[in-house]
């Protein structure tokens, strides 16, 4: 209950006279002026709040904007990086073209070393190879009489020598081995093995100036040595080859320079002794036989002309 109810009318009056009740009364006659005053003083005292407020936006705002920025830089930079990238996958590019190119160069390069092996191959005779039967060459040689392997000895004089292996026919050396060692054996001369061997090529200056051809065998190595070196040889095993009307001869030299020993020997290829004598010595010895004989058949008449010269003489 409102307790002015129970309030008695002389107090009012009193109340009325009071000065509370007189501000109460000036305050509610100012107090729309009042609440105008106080809306004004919030709006003053509110406009720096919303204006920070705002600057707060707009800082979040342009923080956003500067965010997307980053964003826009970091999109910028990550296309910065595939336009590296591009350039890199470029720059590949251009090195794997350039490989292909060196490739390619090295390829032609290659290409053409193997046409100037070619060629040279076609230019360079080649290595004799076995039959059909498989019976090796006598000499591994090319048109000029020479061997496809360089020589392992060259004297002043321009003799050269090369070992066996791989320039003689392994059978044919063991056939001169076997021929060798028959021939020594008529004088008891100390027999050979074959193993020590050289190819002998000896400058010649007549007809073609194509080199003779000789096979040098060695009772050992010290043997060998001191031969091929000093050109002073105590036993010498020594065969020269001998064509004429397209057949080949071998002369036979054996010596033993101990024993004063000093053989000289033809044989044909069925390895029978034609004479006690080099080949070219034979060949021309018997040359000179048979122009004898025909030179002095020449000169004897035969018989009966002479009495048919006398005859003749009669009649005139």
């Amino acid at each position: 209950m409102n307790p002015l109810q129970f309030t008695p009318t002389s107090k009012l009056s009193e109340c009325a006279h009071s000065p509370v009740l007189g501000l109460s009364r000036a305050m509610s006659k100012w107090a729309p002026a009042m609440m105008v005053m106080v809306m004004l003083l919030t709006l003053n005292l509110g406009q720096p709040f919303l204006q920070a407020a705002h600057a707060g936006e707009e800082k979040k705002e342009e923080k956003k904007e500067g965010g997307e920025k980053k964003e826009e830089k970091k999109e910028g930079g990550e296309k910065k990086e595939e336009k590296k990238e591009g350039g890199e996958k470029k720059e590949e590019k251009k090195e794997g073209g350039e490989k292909k190119e060196g490739e390619k160069k090295e390829g032609e390069k290659k290409e053409g070393g193997e046409k100037k092996e070619g060629e040279a191959a076609k230019d360079k005779p080649a290595r004799p190879k076995r039959t059909f039967e498989g019976i090796e060459p006598l000499f591994y040689l090319d048109e000029s009489h020479r061997p496809f392997s360089e020589p392992f000895h060259k004297n002043e004089s321009g003799e050269e020598f090369f070992l066996c292996r791989a320039n003689v026919g392994e059978w044919y050396r063991e056939l001169n081995v076997e021929d060798f060692n028959k021939l020594a054996a008529k004088d008891d001369l100390t027999p050979i093995s074959g193993s020590t061997c050289a190819l002998h090529l000896i400058p010649s200056h007549l007809g073609k100036k194509l080199p003779y051809i000789a096979l040098e065998f060695y009772t050992g190595t010290d043997g060998m040595r001191e031969c091929v070196l000093t050109e002073e040889c105590p036993q010498v095993r020594t065969i020269i080859i001998y064509v004429k009307d397209k057949t080949l001869y071998r002369s036979f030299i054996l010596t033993d320079s101990k024993r004063h020993i000093h053989r000289q020997y033809c044989l044909n290829n069925a390895s029978e002794i034609l004479a006690a004598k080099s080949c070219w010595r034979h060949f021309q010895d018997e040359a000179s036989e048979k122009k004898n004989e025909q030179s002095k058949s020449e000169q004897v008449p035969p018989a009966g002309a002479h009495k048919r010269a006398h005859k003749e003489k009669k009649e005139d």
